[in-house]
């Protein structure tokens, strides 16, 4: 008789935990939902999360409100994403910077041990190009090179521990090349320093490539992807080029867009929005907009998402004990 009301006991307290978890997320939402982006006006996050959060009345029940806090590369938006209440009205637009590098590196911003991965919306694939006048011709001639020639490659990137950053720095502790790094302020920075011949190689989005496609003035090496793309099928991936660790490679390239709540959101709302987010971006009103100025959707839903973050986080943390000064 008394174990039979110990487990009752138990059985009650777990119900008590449980029911208003499971209230709270058949009620949601009752009212608009934040989503605190953390750069400013007129970038990527900001274009892409206005496009698919334009629908979102019809597909979550009310509409997502976009709330923008620039600054401290992200860090400072997170800082406010981690401390809002967990009940599914404060949504963060992560991204790379400010949930791995950041924390991972600098212990700023916030990472997957302080928000929970709700859905990976988009992801951009690396890209890494040339001089027209560079001593190879392709990926593996230059990995020739770079391993006859240790530290005289001089590569551009879009900035210190931006994804393609990364990239070089995997590369050079996996397979034992060394090149000089050029951190530049984003992409664009980069494709002029290449273009007027004051960098050898330079990394940066593939549809910063495109303006340049025919002109001779860029030599494409590479796509960091499983696949290659569409608006320049001829450039090889990664894996047909045999890169080491190619998986690891291309997860590191992809500048990812992404939606996180608080820690301690209940999982019934964390799956309620991850759905919505879903349906939104199948929506082909939304699919047209990001297509408008050269954007896809990668939709991961929570699981994978949280997989794929974590993994890109450790790599982070790892890379960060070698190259941190």
């Amino acid at each position: 008789m008394l174990l039979r009301r110990k487990v009752f006991l138990i059985s009650l307290v777990v119900l008590s935990a449980l029911i208003p978890g499971t209230l709270l997320g058949q009620e949601y939402p009752s009212k608009p939902v934040t989503l605190i982006i953390p750069f400013g006006p007129g970038g990527g996050h900001d274009l892409l999360f206005r496009a698919v959060t334009s629908v979102a009345p019809d597909y979550l029940g009310q509409p997502i409100l976009i709330k923008l806090m620039p600054g401290g590369g992200g860090a400072i938006a997170a800082d406010a994403a981690a401390k809002a209440s967990p009940d599914g009205y404060t949504l963060f637009a992560g991204g790379n910077t400010p949930n791995s590098a950041l924390p991972a590196i600098e212990g700023r911003g916030k990472g997957p041990d302080q928000l929970e991965a709700v859905c990976r919306v988009n992801y951009n694939a690396g890209f890494i190009a040339a001089r027209p006048d560079a001593p190879f011709k392709t990926w593996k001639q230059a990995m020739e090179w770079m391993k006859a020639n240790p530290g005289k490659l001089v590569v551009g990137t879009p900035g210190p521990w931006s994804p393609i950053d990364v990239v070089w720095k995997y590369l050079m502790k996996e397979t034992g090349i060394s090149v000089k790094l050029i951190p530049f302020d984003g992409g664009g920075p980069v494709i002029i320093a290449l273009l007027g011949g004051h960098i050898d190689v330079g990394s940066f989005l593939p549809i910063m490539y495109l303006p340049y496609k025919n002109t001779g003035k860029i030599l494409p090496l590479l796509t960091l992807d499983d696949n290659r793309l569409p608006d320049i099928p001829n450039i090889p991936t990664s894996v047909e080029e045999g890169i080491p660790e190619a998986t690891t490679v291309n997860m590191l390239s992809r500048p990812w867009r992404g939606v996180m709540v608080p820690k301690g959101t209940p999982r019934v709302i964390v799956d309620k929005v991850a759905t919505a987010f879903k349906k939104m971006t199948e929506d082909k009103s939304v699919i047209a907009m990001i297509q408008r100025y050269g954007d896809q959707i990668h939709y991961l839903g929570p699981e994978e998402f949280s997989k794929v973050w974590r993994a890109e986080f450790e790599v982070y943390k790892e890379l960060g004990k070698v190259y941190k000064k």
